[in-house]
């Protein structure tokens, strides 16, 4: 019996939750005899790059030149025929595909390859969400229908997006298979209680309040209500220090609404940074104003170093905090509810704790580990099954 092959396909190798889980999963299950491999487009984003971090894991990544974000006929259609060759190449047992374009063109790929190849499809948040126009999500459903009707197995990493899924006609609830993502918390536990060593890295003072997130800079985040919720902090708060890690495509209009807003003495604009464990222990809380989520990875980090959660109740992230564990929650876009939960997470530090309180054992299922296992008996089942 030939050797097992794995071929992860995902639209840019740009810094982010997606990006790292795929990167672990191939580092991990490579180790554990089934040798993986990325193909992604050739696209830089703003935020950074992991192709640093996919060489120092020792992973082959393959490029194809046409697979870009932006929807083109032309493009696409390059991609499709860049992808199946690479599949029918290096005959992969397994092809797995992340993020909408690369799910829907990879797949369509490896169900017209040459040789035989389980397909298996992982939803980090589906691509349309509520606030979208209806014409757009009906267009992106429609697609993702199609597309799943041509995978093997169809992950989701929060039960959230099977509920969804459902309800807009992709799938049966039983037709999908739960794999959280998964974190190597290992860097971060470390890093509880080094407030004042993160503060001073920083150049805060250590009495100072802050308020931080990591995120990429695009209006699926909605970074400007972060702007919004700061306006109300400070008038409670003078001496805020709002921090943002991260980059996007809306970094240089976030840098003029905080200075329309007179907030820039209130704002650190820390771009993408490798160091981000080191940084997070200087939040005392942590703040997610986005419209979609699947589950956000940075939330798992932060909750890991022990820092309370103030987000909007998207995606999964209502898993781990829901008002009496871990942090509160507010619909989306409602600022005033933010402002008030961080308010109150500035104001009592015993409340922060008290929240926090079983921390522990609500990350545990969120584990690299778990993840990469899941997987690898999920890859064991598919190839048995050709």
């Amino acid at each position: 019996m030939t050797q097992t092959t794995v071929l992860h396909i995902i639209t840019k190798m740009a810094v982010g939750g997606a990006q790292m889980n795929t990167l672990i999963s191939c580092r991990e299950i490579t180790r554990m005899g089934y040798p993986s491999a990325v193909l992604t487009g050739p696209e830089i984003s703003p935020e950074g790059t992991f192709s640093d971090l996919s060489d120092k894991y020792g992973i082959p990544v393959f490029t194809a030149p046409h697979l870009v974000r932006k929807l083109s006929p032309y493009h696409d259609l390059r991609a499709f025929f860049e992808i199946r060759n690479i599949i029918d190449q290096n005959q992969y047992s397994i092809v797995h595909t992340h993020g909408s374009k690369a799910k829907f063109l990879g797949r369509l790929a490896a169900a017209s390859a040459k040789t035989p190849v389980k397909i298996v499809q992982t939803v980090h948040g589906w691509s349309f969400f509520d606030t979208m126009p209806l014409f757009q999500k009906a267009f992106y459903s429609v697609l993702e229908r199609f597309g799943y009707k041509l995978a093997h197995a169809n992950i989701v990493v929060s039960p959230h997006d099977i509920k969804k899924g459902v309800n807009w006609g992709i799938g049966k609830p039983e037709d999908y298979q739960l794999i959280r993502s998964g974190v190597e918390f290992e860097s971060f536990l470390a890093q509880r209680s080094n407030n004042q060593a993160a503060k001073q890295k920083l150049g805060i003072p250590q009495s100072c309040p802050v308020v931080g997130t990591v995120i990429r800079l695009a209006s699926q985040k909605h970074p400007e209500a972060i702007v919004d919720v700061a306006s109300k902090v400070r008038k409670l708060f003078p001496d805020v220090k709002f921090m943002i890690v991260g980059d996007g495509p809306l970094a240089d209009y976030m840098k003029h609404y905080i200075a329309e807003m007179n907030l820039k003495e209130n704002f650190m604009m820390l771009g993408s940074r490798k160091d981000v464990a080191e940084i997070l222990p200087a939040f005392d809380v942590f703040l997610l104003t986005s419209r979609s989520e699947g589950l956000p990875r940075a939330m798992l980090e932060a909750l890991a170093v022990k820092i309370p959660v103030v987000a909007t109740d998207v995606g999964g992230i209502a898993e781990l905090v829901n008002g009496l564990k871990n942090g509160f929650l507010c619909s989306h876009g409602d600022i005033d509810c933010l402002a008030t939960g961080v308010i109150k997470l500035l104001e009592s530090p015993e409340l922060r704790s008290t929240l926090l309180s079983t921390v522990d054992q609500d990350l545990a299922p969120f584990s690299a580990k778990i993840m990469v296992e899941q997987l690898f008996q999920l890859y064991t089942f598919l190839v048995k099954n050709m």
